[in-house]
């Protein structure tokens, strides 16, 4: 082979390479970590960051005093909390990602919230039994 065939072929190599990367790249950015909610009297219970629970909560209300959102340290109202599915997502017996996936479920499935764990996982009553789903996945309704 010329040499001008080899550069070219491995110049074609490190393009494809490098659009591939970017496009690895630009996925890993915009992929959903939550939902915005832009329904009123809806909210959505995210992991929350290093903030202190008083700049959390001030921060939730100055978002839209309409919203309430969840925050994982929070005790939850003492009237029945239900939820939705953000997403396609596993519902299991345990509150850990190793635990076993009793069924899997389609956005906008519905349930009742038992409990909102501190470890970001949710117990909920599905089909009758408690199971737990994670937080990150769960969007509080008022319904």
């Amino acid at each position: 082979m010329k040499k001008t065939t080899i550069n070219a072929i491995l110049i074609s190599i490190i393009t494809i390479m490098s659009v591939s990367i970017c496009f690895l790249i630009f996925c890993i950015m915009t992929r959903p970590r939550y939902v915005i909610v832009n329904e009123p009297d809806t909210a959505m219970i995210t992991e929350v960051s290093n903030l202190s629970e008083e700049a959390q909560q001030s921060e939730n209300l100055s978002a839209n005093n309409n919203v309430a959102t969840a925050i994982p340290d929070a005790e939850p109202p003492a009237s029945t909390m239900h939820g939705k599915t953000s997403t396609r997502v596993n519902i299991r017996n345990a509150p850990s990602e190793n635990a076993k996936v009793l069924i899997t479920v389609d956005e906008g499935t519905t349930f009742d919230i038992l409990e909102i764990l501190d470890n970001g996982w949710t117990k909920i009553l599905y089909e009758g039994s408690e199971a737990y789903i994670s937080s990150s996945y769960v969007i509080i309704t008022n319904e």
